[in-house]
């Protein structure tokens, strides 16, 4: 099927004749800070991991309003994981010689306020504690250039709502939310099958479902109960659970098997397409947090990021050169049957 031409990455909203000038001048300087936070990503993007799959094929999704778990087939690759105790948890390594440590909790409040944003439409509420807490100053505030702009970009978009939020003025919020996460208008597909290749996709249910053991309770609660096993907020939650009960190489693997193998594309392709800058922002900060963590917990624990594998990519330069495409390019996953 032909793609959309992808040519103009980086879009500039157009505003309505009825705004008025100052409106105008604050729309596009949200565009400009959007604009910018891509700009920074590519920069950093010698520091994402290069062990990704080349290429997704076709497979059959359902999406629409009504999607719930059954909705998208579950699609994780089933890999060698580590030996687990009776009870299903994993036996983690020991932690690297002369490591230390590191503390969590802020990351992890930061996961969680994530996978809030990327499991249901933003609620007054939820922007009320976006705008006491900024990005910027809160649990999603990190020391790197994409994270900083991308939280400056959110913050100055909550900054421009009323003073008092109500689900009125959140109606463009809304309709973004529904064309990435439930309408496929975005060809930005939330759960982690369609990015995969086919010969990953063949022992997918029982490969989460594992890293699943011992965690139901908490991943199975609203509004996460409605959707797929490896949609981007439930394996966000995963993520965090793993990290709340102080398996920090189980959290490193969980990122190598999962989340870094399509969270990044599909953050690339959400950035690139939503038509709100605040959504750019959030998917920005998803990537950098997930691959901030990779490196402090892998320092940490003693595992370092695997090679590229199955791609010819000489010393290097080539796996950058991919990198900088998908988020140049916001790639589509081919296996989305979700035509605009």
């Amino acid at each position: 099927m032909p793609l959309p031409d992808r040519s103009a990455t980086l879009t500039t909203t157009r505003p309505s004749g009825s705004r008025t000038p100052q409106r105008i001048a604050q729309t596009f300087q949200r565009e400009a800070f959007r604009n910018a936070a891509l700009r920074r990503v590519l920069q950093k993007t010698d520091s994402i991991r290069a062990a990704f799959p080349c290429g997704p094929v076709p497979a059959t999704v359902r999406s629409g309003p009504n999607a719930g778990r059954n909705s998208v087939e579950s699609t994780v690759p089933e890999m060698d994981l580590p030996p687990s105790h009776q009870d299903g948890s994993f036996i983690t390594d020991t932690p690297a010689p002369g490591s230390t440590e590191p503390d969590l909790a802020g990351t992890i409040q930061g996961v969680r306020l994530l996978a809030e944003f990327h499991s249901a439409e933003p609620t007054p509420a939820l922007l009320e504690r976006l705008r006491r807490t900024p990005a910027g100053r809160g649990p999603l505030a990190l020391d790197r250039d994409d994270a900083l702009q991308a939280a400056a970009l959110v913050d100055e978009v909550v900054s421009d709502l009323p003073e008092r939020i109500t689900r009125r003025c959140l109606a463009p919020f809304v309709a973004d939310f529904s064309a990435i996460h439930r309408t496929g208008a975005l060809r930005a597909c939330p759960t982690e099958g369609p990015w995969l290749e086919e010969k990953a996709r063949a022992d997918a249910s029982a490969s989460l479902l594992r890293w699943r053991s011992g965690l139901e309770a908490e991943l199975d609660a609203p509004p996460l109960h409605l959707l797929p096993n490896d949609h981007i907020a439930v394996e966000l939650m995963l993520l965090a659970a793993l990290l709340d009960r102080g398996r920090n190489s189980d959290a490193v693997r969980f990122l190598d098997r999962h989340l870094l193998r399509w969270a990044p594309d599909f953050c690339s392709s959400v950035a690139t397409r939503c038509r709100e800058p605040f959504f750019a922002g959030i998917a920005i900060l998803t990537n950098a947090l997930i691959d901030n963590l990779r490196d402090q917990l892998g320092a940490a624990c003693g595992l370092p990021r695997p090679v590229d594998d199955g791609c010819d990519c000489g010393s290097g330069g080539g796996s950058d050169a991919r990198r900088r495409r998908r988020w140049t390019e916001g790639r589509f996953p081919r296996a989305c049957a979700c035509d605009p």
